[in-house]
């Protein structure tokens, strides 16, 4: 059996022709690739069509699996009559690993236990639709489908504009609406979290959790954010204590049942929270979908469903269990030729679908992710639920809507029962943010470093003197010296242009090289990855195109190592920019930028050091103050201040003095200062306020003049050692005690939050 398009579709997909449908899927697949931060995808831009009929079938069928699931659940871990029948398969049950008897008996909130279910649906030959697998423990494959839509939308919209279908947001307000209402409590507005595995080894997946969360309005945290006491679960907070304003109402956990609670399931990889069964025992949070659900995946099970609707609810299963030998029974969708052939072939597919808990009951997500199951490459498909084109989508009961909402100019306002939930920053959350802002900076300031070396050595390299092998020999033993890259140059002839390539290629390339910048690079994209519900979709293409540099960096590209140094430094200041305009100025955005403005003050203070830090002649000197400008983009205030060449102490004193300079030291720790008093505290906290007191005193007190005369009793030849060695030293151990005291106090569990100090932290 072939299912045919629409006409419009049809026409649509004919006037795309091959190479735009070719077009159409490599751009598709480098948008979601780029998104997610994984290998590029195979995607196929041929939508499964669904019209309103096939619709009602399967959607009116998972509505009916989801309500027999919820009700077997409530037995199997309440009053268990169905274990007593001659239906359920008892054996299978009982001795099922994800039947967690520590769960019997919790209390469901609302009017049904089960809050989401993801079923795998194939159409067969004779045209009935067929479920091949239920996820009940972890439900997923909303954002998935959400970034197929939008890829495709955006790399295929003549397809889109070409048919009516139903869109994918109205699905989640409902929803989102729908939560709402079943956490509020006395008068105020319920808080939920949604709990994934912060450790979690496929990107897709994390992308999918996060994208979830975004779409219920709910903080993404992990085992390390939550707390039990007293039968209820709570947040930690950065920098304070839990109060009753803290307390979680609804879990939604993305992660296994049995990962979720040490004390009552056993110890597990990611601790778990401990206490959290006597938590949803006591009714103070729901967990959703509840602790256990993975029973109702049991394959037994599964095949006696037919048999148990008919006891339980009382009707015939509309869609049956199936598991296929093969593809040769299942009907073929119009799609790209896997082989690379111009016209479009027939391949079958298998649907994943995503069904949760409304307020009337259950609701279907009307679309999906399709994968193509046959022997040639897995391809995504989008899939698309029409509307008919003689009638609109029905308003729901008293929503009217008026003549400027039907034309889309005023979107319906949502105010019934509406009440406000203030934002969570959670501990994990907040050391995100932290070094979200040390790894942006790092990887900023690394590649600057990296570039105005490369640029200077070029012209050293073409000078025979000298002053040019003493000033080549200490910029490149300075990027050693900052990025902590030992030995790297230190054994390295800098004379060598074979040999300074090779160290630089090693700097751009080796992800597992502590303080490369490719390593720094892969950090940074890797904590803002954690941060997806909290940052700016714009910053995708960013990292994206960013990795691709430093792709193309490990290759044999032709492109020269300084153009594609350029390229990073262009990508740090478009994300630093997309972040600035759209990150809310809040606690998140003070963490980031605290962590920020403490890299780029130890970044400086390395690299003043570095390079300044030992008497050199003053031809030697001039050479070096004048790539430590180009680095810290400082010269044309320079130039505006002292109109004269570019001098050691005149520079430093630029450096440590002028507070209107963003890359000076005067700068960053006056940001610091305000930043930090923005802080939440409970108590007063000398920690944090001590080191950047004691540091701005310190700095407060240095002297250009002095700091680079040679230290007492050392010889004044080149080379000589200056009390800016020791005076950066110590400046750059105080701001490490700044920053390991603001982690101890925002972001690290303290160990008497747990009953043995152990376990739950």
């Amino acid at each position: 059996m072939s299912i045919a398009p629409p006409q419009a579709l049809a026409a649509a997909l004919t006037a795309l022709g091959p190479r735009g449908r070719r077009r159409a899927a490599t751009s598709a697949s480098a948008m979601i690739a780029a998104d997610v931060s994984v290998a590029p995808p195979v995607v196929d831009p041929v939508p499964v069509v669904l019209d309103p009929e096939d619709w009602e079938t399967i959607s009116t069928g998972l509505v009916q699996r989801m309500r027999l699931l919820d009700a077997l659940y409530a037995d199997l871990y309440g009053p268990r009559t169905v274990l007593s029948t001659d239906v359920a398969p008892v054996s299978e049950l009982l001795q099922d690993p994800a039947y967690l008897r520590s769960a019997i008996g919790i209390p469901a909130r609302s009017g049904h236990h089960l809050f989401a279910l993801t079923s795998t649906l194939t159409r067969t030959q004779d045209g009935s639709w067929v479920v091949l697998e239920d996820a009940v423990d972890v439900p997923d494959g909303a954002g998935t489908t959400l970034e197929v839509r939008r890829a495709l939308s955006r790399c295929a919209p003549t397809l889109y504009r070409a048919t009516a279908l139903r869109r994918l947001h109205p699905f989640f307000d409902s929803v989102r609406t729908a939560l709402h209402h079943r956490t509020r409590t006395d008068g105020r507005a319920g808080r939920t979290v949604v709990l994934t595995d912060d450790d979690v080894e496929d990107p897709l997946r994390a992308f999918d959790d996060s994208w979830f969360a975004n779409l219920l309005g709910a903080p993404v945290v992990s085992a390390g954010d939550l707390r039990t006491g007293s039968g209820t679960l709570t947040l930690r907070l950065p920098g304070t204590d839990a109060d009753p304003g803290d307390a979680v109402d609804a879990l939604i956990r993305l992660l296994p049942s049995e990962l979720l609670d040490p004390l009552d399931l056993g110890p597990t990889r990611l601790g778990g929270v401990t206490g959290l069964i006597e938590a949803a025992r006591c009714g103070d949070v729901e967990v959703l979908n509840p602790f256990g659900a993975g029973l109702l995946e049991n394959p037994a099970l599964r095949e006696a469903l037919p048999d148990l609707c008919r006891q339980i609810l009382h009707e015939d299963l509309q869609l049956r269990p199936s598991v296929p030998a093969s593809t040769s029974g299942r009907a073929g969708w119009l799609s790209m030729d896997p082989d690379g052939g111009d016209e479009l072939v027939e391949r079958p597919v298998r649907l994943r679908v995503l069904v949760v808990a409304s307020e009337d009951g259950f609701e279907v997500l009307p679309g999906g992710v399709a994968l193509t199951d046959d022997e040639g490459p897995e391809a995504l498909k989008d899939v698309w639920v029409t509307v008919p084109e003689t009638s609109a989508l029905p308003a729901g009961p008293g929503e009217e809507p008026d003549a400027a909402e039907q034309s889309g100019a005023v979107p319906a306002v949502l105010t019934r029962g509406v009440l406000t939930a203030y934002p969570a920053m959670t501990r994990s959350i907040g050391s995100d943010l932290f070094w979200f802002g040390r790894y942006l900076e790092r990887v900023d300031s690394t590649t600057r470093l990296l570039r105005t070396v490369l640029d200077t050595s070029n012209d050293l390299g073409s000078e025979h003197g000298p002053t040019a092998r003493t000033a080549q020999a200490v910029l490149l033993g300075a990027v050693t010296d900052v990025t902590t890259t030992y030995p790297g140059f230190l054994a390295r002839d800098p004379h060598d242009p074979d040999d300074v390539r090779t160290e630089i290629t090693s700097l751009l390339t080796d992800v597992g090289r502590p303080g490369s910048l490719a390593q720094s690079y892969a950090s940074l994209a890797h904590t803002t990855r954690t941060l997806r519900d909290l940052i700016s979709d714009d910053v995708w293409p960013v990292i994206a195109r960013m990795r691709s540099r430093f792709h193309t960096l490990a290759g044999q590209d032709s492109q020269p190592l300084e153009q594609g140094l350029t390229d990073i430094v262009d990508g740090c200041l478009t994300l630093s920019g997309a972040v600035a305009d759209s990150m809310p100025r809040n606690l998140g955005w003070d963490l980031t930028e605290i962590g920020r403005k403490l890299e780029r003050t130890m970044g400086l203070l390395a690299l003043l050091r570095a390079t300044l830090g030992r008497r050199r002649s003053r031809a030697a000197e001039a050479r070096i103050a004048g790539a430590v400008a180009l680095i810290t983009e400082s010269g044309a205030s320079y130039r505006r201040t002292y109109h004269a060449a570019v001098q050691s102490e005149l520079l430093l004193e630029l450096l440590l003095s002028d507070a209107t300079l963003p890359r000076s030291i005067a700068f960053q720790l006056d940001r610091l200062h305000s930043t930090l008093d923005r802080l939440p505290e409970v108590t007063p906290s000398p920690e944090l306020r001590a080191p950047l007191t004691a540091l701005r005193g310190r700095i407060g007190a240095w002297e250009p003049r002095e700091l680079l005369r040679p230290a007492d009793g050392a010889d004044a030849s080149d080379g000589a050692p200056t009390a800016l060695l020791e005076e950066a030293d110590a400046a750059i151990a105080t701001l490490r005690e700044l920053a390991s005291a603001l982690e101890s106090r925002y972001f690290r569990p303290s160990e008497s939050t747990s009953l043995w100090g152990v376990g739950d932290v």
